[in-house]
């Protein structure tokens, strides 16, 4: 099955190649295209089913293509026109995001359009490549593609409540964790400060700060006041704004659609 898909890909990419540039209003190959010969049969199979549920279930298409090689092209130009011109995208809009495998190069790129621009900010597309690098550098590409596939339905389910992931919009997150720390730590100090506490129970109370001292112990004999140090407070000057903050970038591809993205090494 996965011979004759690449077989498939193959012609498409020839003819790709060779300079068409008419968009196809569906979808031409799958949400899984393996040509770099990554994954066996059975992870083939439970990867495509799981594409293909999160891509109907959220209404926005989630795609993995893998290459052996990008033919002397940008990763980001190569993903855009692979999206475009093999019609991927859900829906009228062609809401979807596509994960590109160039093996030779060892480059990762995720390529976006329509609602998927929405869902996968800049920050987000980051936050997945973290997550799923070390999987790609140890040659896991099953984990690394599940863990794609995890990601974006977590993402798409969060820019459909209204709250895509971006900077900032994991803070709560850090308070929960900071909170927690705290907890953590007070409960052994109690513990500590209690067993302190009852090994003190034969000392009592003063009234007064004259029963802590002995009588005839201190005597002043010279009274002066000496300078020692003073305390400056410096408050930095705020900086201007260069701008910059979350959202996601965009950019035209060939066949002068707007595409968001990003991607790395591995």
């Amino acid at each position: 099955m996965k011979k004759i898909i690449c077989i498939i890909f193959a012609v498409l990419l020839l003819t790709f190649a060779l300079g068409a540039a008419e968009i196809p209003a569906e979808r031409q190959l799958p949400l899984l295209v393996d040509d770099a010969g990554l994954l066996d049969d059975s992870e083939y199979s439970e990867l495509l089913s799981l594409l293909t549920e999160i891509s109907e279930r959220r209404q926005c298409e989630v795609a993995i293509i893998t290459v052996n090689s990008l033919g002397g092209r940008s990763a980001e130009s190569y993903a855009d026109d692979f999206y475009d011109y093999n019609g991927y995208g859900y829906g009228p809009n062609d809401d979807g995001v596509l994960l590109l495998i160039a093996m030779n190069e060892r480059e990762w790129h995720i390529t976006t359009y329509g609602y998927g621009i929405t869902a996968f900010t800049d920050y987000g597309i980051d936050r997945i490549g973290d997550a799923m690098v070390d999987y790609l550098s140890d040659g896991d590409y099953y984990r690394a593609f599940r863990t794609f596939a995890d990601y974006c339905d977590d993402y798409i389910g969060c820019a459909l409540e209204g709250n895509p992931v971006d900077v900032g919009s994991e803070k709560p997150d850090i308070l929960m964790m900071l909170l927690t720390s705290l907890i953590i730590g007070f409960i052994p100090a109690i513990i500590t400060v209690s067993a302190m506490k009852n090994q003190l129970k034969t000392v009592g109370a003063k009234n007064s700060a004259a029963d802590y001292t002995v009588n005839g112990s201190m005597r002043l004999t010279q009274n002066s006041d000496m300078f020692l140090y003073r305390n400056v407070n410096r408050v930095a000057r705020p900086k201007e704004s260069s701008g910059g903050g979350g959202g996601s970038s965009t950019h035209t591809s060939s066949s002068g659609r707007s595409h968001g993205g990003g991607g790395g090494r591995f």
